[in-house]
């Protein structure tokens, strides 16, 4: 169950510290159900997020841990004085997972989504589940340069369930439009806007030549437009940011969680398989140039096994039609190519992907990058996710 904290509990200006978050847990002991009160909790900072804070907190005696997330009223990495940002986002995290359970059921929600212990909507901080024996999926890419069957299979289905459940022209008019006022999630849409579509684009020296070049750009503005919102396309209830590290994964348990669903909205659901693929195309890129032997291979048949699987979920189990499958494939390809490109364009912050010590790899390294984002932005319409699936093809 998830408690929500009545206003009157606020402590004004409550942003948590490793050192604060013990007394906020035992305080909220009987509500959280993890701690008795008397509990002896050490906390550890969790570091690599830039929106929120994060910590593990952990019992001394029973070993027992959370995840405590708190989201600040700007961009925590910024501090402050910096971006400023509504902390309602949390609400809407909340409200996605809530939306998800109704969709899969409790076999699945248990398989995919983390359990909340505890969520406090006055100070914005969530209590759920510590995953102590998974890892990142991005730090598995990067580390093996596998994807293992159950992964692969189990993210597609989760979408294509998911994204089935929600889409525009399966549910109700009343439906869709309650969807689209609920998840519009303006603060957080109008960061992707500018952060992933617009300014690396207008503002990269790298980008000189794609900017002189109208079909690019013009692909590029539709993807903009349909993440916005707009262009008449379908649209299902999306994680938002979908990329590899907003998977924790334990293949040997056969767990695949979902995390981090602040940027969610109600938008095209190609968003999420192509945030997620192009974590894919970045690593198979990456081990290629690192010699990792089998890890393309490897990445290859986990991109195939993820597409198929959300292919059967929204079709063949969702019900959702051949012709807007088709069109899915399509905007999936294109939101794909446009992060492999911003990352390539080194405007994607600290991820590792296409980084090397020697600059004669990076360079060329990135050139293949670019090479398959400049063939497949246009491509994808007729081939749609084949010409993916070439592209990885080079790289075995």
């Amino acid at each position: 169950a998830v408690f929500i904290m009545a206003a009157i509990e606020r402590i004004p200006a409550a942003i948590l510290t490793a050192e604060t978050v013990p007394a906020y847990l035992k305080a909220r002991w009987s509500q959280i159900g993890c701690f008795a009160e008397d509990a002896v909790i050490t906390v550890a900072p969790i570091l690599g997020g830039n929106v929120n804070y994060a910590f593990c907190a952990t019992c001394e005696s029973t070993g027992t841990s959370v995840f405590v997330k708190q989201a600040p009223e700007f961009v925590a990495i910024f501090g402050p004085d910096g971006l400023p940002l509504s902390s309602a986002r949390m609400q809407l995290e909340v409200d996605i997972y809530d939306e998800w359970r109704a969709a899969l059921g409790p076999e699945l929600e248990a398989k995919f989504l983390p359990r909340i212990f505890h969520f406090d909507n006055v100070n914005m901080v969530f209590v759920m589940e510590f995953f102590g024996t998974c890892d990142l999926l991005e730090k598995q890419l990067i580390s093996t340069g596998t994807v293992g069957s159950i992964i692969a299979v189990g993210l597609g289905d989760f979408m294509g369930r998911t994204h089935a459940a929600s889409f525009s022209k399966l549910v109700s008019p009343e439906r869709a439009a309650a969807l689209t006022t609920a998840f519009e999630n303006r603060d957080m849409r109008d960061v992707q806007l500018e952060f992933v579509f617009t300014k690396c684009y207008a503002e990269a020296e790298a980008a000189a030549a794609l900017r002189a070049d109208a079909a690019f750009m013009a692909e590029i503005e539709q993807l903009k437009t349909a993440y916005d919102g707009q262009g008449g396309g379908g649209h299902s209830l999306t994680h938002g940011d979908l990329h590899p590290g907003s998977v924790m994964v334990d293949e040997a348990a056969g767990l695949v969680k979902i995390i981090d669903p602040e940027f969610t909205v109600y938008g095209p659901p190609g968003l999420d398989v192509g945030s997620l693929l192009s974590g894919f195309i970045l690593a198979a890129i990456h081990h290629k140039f690192s010699g990792t032997a089998g890890a393309p291979a490897s990445i290859r048949r986990g991109v195939a096994e993820v597409w198929e699987a959300y292919r059967q979920a929204l079709n063949e189990e969702g019900g959702v039609g051949l012709v807007d499958v088709a069109a899915i494939e399509v905007e999936t390809v294109g939101y794909t190519l446009a992060e492999v490109c911003r990352t390539a364009l080194g405007c994607a912050g600290g991820r590792v992907w296409l980084k090397f010590e020697d600059e004669a790899v990076q360079s060329a390294a990135v050139e293949v990058a670019m090479g398959i984002v400049q063939r497949g932005m246009v491509g994808r319409h007729v081939r749609g996710m084949s010409q993916l699936l070439d592209e990885l093809d080079s790289l075995v």
